[in-house]
This record gives C-alpha cells, sequence and structure tokens, in this order.
C-alpha cells in the first residue's frame, strides 16, 4: 500500500473511531499518550515516533495535523494513534517545492489548515511560509497527496520587509491561522511581529518590531517572542506572547491588549480556544496544560507542574487543540502526542 494509500485510509479510520475514544477518554479522567514512544525517532504506524512535536492543527474529524521539527516533516496523527507522514522526513531536510515526494523542509513550526484544505506552514529555518495544496482523487474523498510550494519568504534569507510576497523576509516564523476570507496571519517571532499575507502580498498586521509588551494601537505595540497564534471566532487574534509570560490579543479594530489573569504563567508556548471563549495554554515552563476564562481565571487542565514521562506527566509542552471533545498536546520533549480531558464546565468542538 503505497503512502497516498495509507493515508487516506487514516482519515477514514479517524472518522470512525474519534467518537468511541473521545467518550473512553470523558470516562477514565486521565491523560493519555496517543503517539510516540517518548524516545525521538521517525516512524509510522502505531505508535509512531517524533523528533519534537511542536505544533497541532485539526485534520479532518479525528485527526491532527504535527509539525515535526527535527524530523521536517508534516505528519498526522490519527486519535486511534496511528501516525502518517504526508510530506518530508528525517533525511529530506532542506528546500525544495515540488510533489511531496520531493519537497524538502527545514525545522517546521507551525501548521494550520484553511477551509479549502490548504495547509500552511511556518518554516523558521528557512524563513519562510510554505503551502501544501491537495491532490484529490477521481472520487473527491480526500486528498491522494499534496503539492508543496512557497507561499511568501525568500528561502534562507532572514529579515525583515513587506511587499511582494516573493520577496518579503520573515524572521524565524512560528506559528500561522488562516482567517475566514482565506488571509493568513503570522507570528513572526524573530522581527516581534504578527504579519498578514493577503493576495500575494506580505504586511505587518500589528507589532512595532520593539521587544516588549505594549499595549495600544497595533503599529506601536509590541511583543517579546509572539510564538503562537489562534483566531476566535469574533475575530480576535490570541497570542501567546512567550517572553513576556503573558497572553495577548488583538481585536478586530487594530488594537492591542493584555489579558488581565488571575495568576502568573511562564512562558505560554501554545494557545487555543475553545468553547465559551475558554483559552488554553500550553505553559511550557511549568509543564503544564492551562484553562483560561474570559474573567482570566487560571486552572490546570493537565500536568502536574513537574518535568517527566510518568502518569500525569508533560516535558516542555509546546502546543495545545481543542478538537473532538478533547484537548491534544504536543508533549515536546517526550517526542510524543497527548490527550487530556476537557474540564467538566467545556465541552469540546
Amino acid at each position: 500500500m503505497g503512502w497516498t494509500s495509507r493515508l487516506f485510509l487514516t482519515l477514514v479510520l479517524g472518522c470512525l473511531s474519534s467518537i468511541l475514544l473521545v467518550a473512553t477518554e470523558a470516562d477514565s479522567g486521565k491523560m493519555r499518550v496517543i503517539a510516540g514512544t517518548g524516545e525521538a525517532g521517525f516512524e509510522d504506524g502505531s505508535p509512531g515516533a517524533f523528533n519534537k512535536p511542536i505544533r497541532l492543527a485539526p485534520y479532518g474529524a479525528g485527526a491532527v495535523l504535527v509539525a515535526d521539527i527535527f524530523n521536517h516533516a508534516i505528519r498526522v496523527v490519527n486519535v486511534d494513534g496511528t501516525v502518517t507522514t504526508i510530506a518530508g522526513g528525517p533525511d529530506r531536510k532542506g528546500f525544495a517545492d515540488g510533489s511531496a515526494e520531493v519537497a524538502l523542509f527545514a525545522s517546521p513550526h507551525g501548521v494550520a489548515i484553511s477551509r479549502e484544505g490548504l495547509i500552511a506552514v511556518a518554516e523558521a529555518e528557512n524563513h519562510t511560509i510554505r503551502l501544501l495544496t491537495p491532490v484529490l482523487g477521481a472520487d473527491n474523498q480526500g486528498p491522494e497527496g499534496y503539492v508543496i510550494s512557497t507561499l511568501a519568504g525568500v528561502p534562507g534569507s532572514g529579515g525583515m520587509m513587506d511587499g511582494p510576497a516573493a520577496e518579503a523576509l520573515f524572521q524565524s516564523p512560528h506559528a500561522v491561522a488562516w482567517t475566514p476570507d482565506g488571509d493568513l496571519l503570522v507570528a513572526d517571532i524573530g522581527n516581534a511581529r504578527i504579519r498578514r499575507v493577503s493576495s500575494a502580498t506580505v504586511g505587518t498586521a500589528a507589532g512595532s518590531g520593539d521587544e516588549g509588551r505594549r499595549d495600544g494601537a497595533s503599529a506601536e505595540a509590541s511583543f517579546h517572542y509572539p510564538m503562537d497564534i489562534a483566531l476566535a471566532a469574533d475575530g480576535t487574534l490570541w497570542i501567546a506572547d512567550a517572553g513576556s509570560h503573558s497572553v495577548r490579543s488583538l481585536d478586530p479594530e487594530s488594537k492591542v491588549s493584555t489579558l488581565n489573569l488571575t495568576s502568573g504563567i511562564d512562558t505560554p508556548h501554545g494557545i487555543a480556544v475553545g468553547p465559551d471563549g475558554v483559552l488554553y495554554l500550553a505553559e511550557m515552563a511549568r509543564h503544564r496544560i492551562l484553562a483560561v476564562n474570559p474573567d482570566g481565571e487560571v486552572t490546570t487542565v493537565c500536568g502536574t507542574g513537574k518535568a517527566g514521562s510518568g502518569p500525569g506527566e508533560l516535558n516542555r509542552p509546546a502546543a495545545v487543540l481543542v478538537h473532538g471533545g478533547v484537548v491534544w498536546v504536543a508533549d515536546l520533549d517526550n517526542h510524543r502526542i497527548v490527550i487530556c480531558q476537557m474540564p467538566a464546565n467545556d465541552t469540546g468542538s
């Protein structure tokens, strides 16, 4: 069976098994390792192996996309624990566009999928934004593969420049998020800015380029390592500002604010929006996943606060995603993907 057939089978199995596993998680009340052995490696199948999984995005009803940094790969994890590689691999580091069989990546970080099935990748080491366009089969039941192109940035050239997408410069982009109208927002951590790719043009959505935690008008605001972003249904962009240890927002009126929290947080590396306006944070330095309600009240969802791979423990969680009624976690230094139960007062989407 070829990799394209395996990918289609993975998606089908995910749709069939997602409800069963979500119910099992809710009943157990425990954190569960879905994929990964706890050791760095590269392997498809179940449980699969990763080398620093760092970002997550929904991929159909029962699966997630994973950016696997040091395997230089984009992977899919099914809710039943099956891992499939859709592009890249540990022997495929570099830069090359083309079909998934020949394309090369270097340290992919952010991933996001559009309504049309386009996958955007924030490629930190190449300082580019890559695009995976699905190749549909004759039955239109799912992608048979992907063709990779460069959406924005100059491969291997870091810097700061707005303008035509093919000439614009990024500095270690780490996260991406699609807007409903098809624009792409980018967390450009090396430039301390949020960038926007729209109609083959790159602009700055927020950030003066200064490092700091200054609120106000988008052009005057400052960030310190804006590490991850998540777009809410009301158009608010939520930002995990890791260097300032804070949660920031960019509202539809282009104003940047800092969310007042009931307790301090340390190095928020991942952020996701859940139901009823609840935010979820991957608090990397304290090895926890946190929930933050609209009033700024902070509670722990999973993780003991101690780095480890034992029951209930995480080791530098890098990303969080609410999908299919559970909380998915990219457990970076444990090289695994974990599922946690949703808080009792929240329901997953």
